[in-house]
């Protein structure tokens, strides 16, 4: 793989920042952003690192990329459900700004008080570092005993000093991504945010973070959004209107799970729950591929079968790799594994014409390599192959409490409920099961486009 040297883009300066109303401060950011936006593209395409080159040229194209973004935010909106957009950048001095761009047009700014220092300190805040050391994939010849959060109320209810340092966590990081009067708006409306992240705040926990004494998912469903020109695109919208939920594979505890480097957990929930899903979405018996059936050639089989328009569900272990995301980060599957390198060349049949929805319950599949404009892995892979959405995971998670969670979420989406909001009303059920752990419950969310309004 060739790797360029990477070049500083320079960031937008407090005087460009207007937080005193008008558009010229997230101009300049759409701007600078665009150099992020080709870096990830590349890797997508190539699989190399390319430089970030400025362009002295983008200030027109960002201003006509926000008039799109206005126009497409006001008609993702006419569903009902008002649709804001939260775009993030870096100031020159390392602060995060934030703009959270409404419904109806208008623009709400901030910074953060601190320089942003990325997300690095949330997994240990939350209780999920020592959770992963055993629950996640082991290197081989480090293994440590499992632990089961289902079992330790310790863990799951929390001693008060345990449940004060989530929360705290939790305060701090709505403070940096959230800043001030951002998040003051959010607090004071309802609906669906599309995040625009800049590095890992992608990869943020939003539904739990706090907003006026309670936590966000209350108020607001999620979509992480790749870029600025896939939200003012004509095509910035995930038709689910044209997905057949049971038009789904289902692929769940593989039987053979092998890898050169890694070791894996038994998931003794993951059957169960691929089990439910498969059942409650009255699935074809010949699309469930469970332990010794769910090798690579037997799922891309049937995804490419299932002709695009279904669901694609994943109950398994998966990998991300921080520095190699394609050749290391992987979905474990019987006797083999689906690399994201493969999935970035893939083209399954019809999923151009109808996009499907894709769901990988299983570990670190909403991480990878962060760049400057987000984080690339896996479920960036999966949107590249035609994917409208990716349910992915922000860290190692819970094999019972996933399987509450995302039956749930199933039943949801079975019930007719836009993925995002099948997922708000998963999380704020299961919320109630850990109302003092959230990487217990807000363990994943939605990555790709937003779900269009039906007719």
């Amino acid at each position: 793989m060739v790797i360029m040297a990477i070049m500083a883009v320079d960031p937008i300066s407090a005087q460009d920042t207007a937080l005193a109303g008008g558009d010229a401060g997230l101009v300049a950011a759409i701007a600078q952003s665009y150099p992020r936006v080709r870096q990830i593209q590349a890797k997508s395409e190539t699989g190399n690192v390319v430089a970030l080159r400025p362009s002295a040229a983008s200030l027109a194209r960002a201003r006509r990329d926000l008039a799109s973004v206005r126009a497409n935010l006001a008609r993702l909106s006419q569903g009902g459900v008002p649709t804001h957009a939260l775009f993030q950048s870096i100031a020159r001095d390392g602060h995060l700004q934030a703009w959270l761009i409404r419904s109806d047009g208008s623009i709400v700014a901030d910074r953060s008080a601190q320089p942003y220092a990325g997300l690095t300190a949330l997994p240990e805040g939350l209780g999920v570092t020592r959770f992963a050391l055993s629950r996640g994939p082991q290197l081989k010849g480090q293994a440590v005993p499992v632990l089961d959060a289902e079992r330790a109320p310790d863990d799951v209810r929390g001693a008060r000093a345990t449940v004060a340092q989530r929360m705290a966590t939790l305060d701090r990081t709505g403070q940096m991504l959230l800043p001030g009067a951002v998040g003051a708006a959010l607090a004071a409306a309802s609906g669906r945010l599309l995040v625009l992240p800049v590095r890992d705040t992608g990869t943020a926990p939003y539904a739990a973070l706090p907003l006026a004494g309670d936590v966000a998912a209350r108020r607001w469903s999620f979509v992480v959004m790749q870029d600025v020109p896939t939200l003012a695109s004509s095509a910035a919208g995930f038709d689910m209107g044209r997905v057949v939920t049971s038009r789904a594979v289902v692929v769940g505890d593989p039987e053979t799970m092998r890898d050169v480097r890694y070791s894996f957990p038994p998931l003794p929930g993951a059957r169960a729950e691929a089990q439910a899903v498969a059942q409650e979405l009255t699935v074809d018996p010949a699309n469930v591929l469970i332990g010794a059936a769910a090798t690579r050639p037997a799922v891309v089989k049937a995804i490419n079968r299932m002709n695009g328009g279904g669901i694609v569900y994943m109950a398994t272990h998966a990998i991300a790799d921080a520095r190699n995301p394609l050749t290391r980060g992987f979905v474990v599957l019987d006797s083999g594994n689906l690399f994201a390198g493969e999935l970035r060349q893939t083209r399954f049949r019809g999923w151009a014409a109808r996009q499907p929805l894709v769901v990988m319950s299983a570990c670190q599949t909403g991480l990878g390599r962060v760049f400057e404009g987000g984080t690339f892995g896996v479920a960036r892979t999966w949107t590249d192959a035609g994917a409208g959405q990716v349910v992915a995971s922000l860290w190692n998670v819970s094999d019972q409490a996933t399987m509450r969670l995302m039956t749930r979420f199933t039943r949801a989406l079975k019930a007719g409920q836009a993925p995002e909001a099948a997922m708000q009303t998963a999380q704020l059920e299961t919320l109630k099961d850990y109302p003092d752990n959230p990487k217990l419950w807000a363990s994943f969310t939605i990555i790709g486009k937003p779900t269009l309004p039906r007719p």
